[in-house]
């Protein structure tokens, strides 16, 4: 099997670039650092998902990438997630079953706070303040467990919006 592979990184003004072309760039120096190849299955999942404001899943992933022209089958969509995953790159929202780029310069998808607007779909990714984090950590101790990931999902709707 043939692979491509991405050009070398460019370095590009942050105000000339776009937020989708920035989480592109982003994602392509983790997987690089991370110690992983860059190939047009990975690029195609980043592409699709760079550019959403909704959480997406496998299948509407692998529908944008057709749509668009590219080739990818479904097995590979979820394998490439499960990368993007690892490298701290999406969030898996549990409350739509969907995927969401991870934005944020310190995001390691470990973390995390999200608000899913249930009229429109759209998600929002908030930094997980400090001190809930502390509060999970301490009624997990308590409790005798020690939380690895801490995911706070809300749904509701934008005020105004209704």
């Amino acid at each position: 099997m043939k692979e491509r592979r991405s050009r070398e990184h460019i370095v590009h003004s942050p105000t000339a670039m776009t937020g989708a072309k920035i989480y592109e760039e982003h994602s392509l120096k983790e997987l690089r650092n991370a110690g992983y190849r860059i190939t047009m299955p990975r690029v195609q999942v980043i592409r699709a998902l760079a550019d959403t404001s909704r959480a997406l899943s496998a299948y509407a992933i692998h529908e944008k990438i057709i749509s668009g022209g590219g080739k990818i089958d479904v097995v590979s969509v979820y394998r490439i997630l499960s990368t993007l995953q690892e490298v701290g790159l999406i969030h898996h929202i549990g409350v739509v079953d969907g995927y969401f780029p991870c934005r944020m310069a310190d995001c390691t998808g470990r973390r995390s706070e999200v608000m899913v607007d249930e009229q429109t779909g759209d998600v929002m990714e908030l930094k997980l303040p400090q001190v809930v984090a502390d509060a999970i950590d301490k009624q997990a101790a308590e409790h005798g467990f020690e939380a690895s990931t801490i995911k706070v999902e809300i749904t509701g709707a934008l005020i105004g919006k209704r």
